[in-house]
């Protein structure tokens, strides 16, 4: 499996989920880790792309904005697709979420998104509360199971071992 994690990051909490979630990735196959300042124009022959950005004024950073903004047309049709955040542990209506944003976003450029916008809690100072970085390895792995569960399998191939 070939995934692509494009991250945004102000602080460095979105950036460390990122990397847990590509470590996690990486047991299933190749996995590139991107800023999503220096995102690829087109996403061929990959099978899962995850994009993430922190929480800010309710919504999507700038950067995370700008990438869908100039996104070509049908660029990830089709592609298997998941979303994260970071945020406050406060509840969505009062903090908002870059992730539903996200998701919305990649299922509007014709993405298939294969879970629910996932959120990542820091506290105040920001900082990643005890046990985020598991979990998000955790996220990834099963999002990861989902979408090697759903490939095609050629008839005669030699099952995975």
């Amino acid at each position: 499996m070939k995934s692509v994690v494009l991250y945004a990051t102000r602080t460095g909490n979105t950036h460390m989920i990122a990397e847990a979630i590509a470590d996690a990735l990486r047991r299933k196959g190749d996995v590139r880790l991107i800023h999503i300042a220096q995102a690829p124009p087109t996403f061929e022959g990959v099978d899962l792309l995850v994009i993430g950005g922190p929480t800010e004024g309710h919504g999507m950073t700038e950067p995370v904005k700008a990438f869908f903004a100039t996104l070509a047309p049908g660029a990830i049709r089709g592609l298997a697709a998941a979303a994260f955040d970071t945020r406050v542990d406060w509840p969505r209506i009062l903090s908002g979420s870059a992730a539903t944003g996200i998701a919305k976003k990649l299922h509007g450029a014709g993405a298939r998104v294969i879970v629910p916008a996932e959120d990542f809690i820091v506290d105040m100072k920001p900082k990643l509360l005890p046990g985020e970085l598991e979990r998000a390895r955790a996220w990834a792995t099963s999002v990861a199971d989902m979408v090697t569960a759903a490939a095609p399998v050629l008839v005669g191939a030699a099952p995975d071992s």
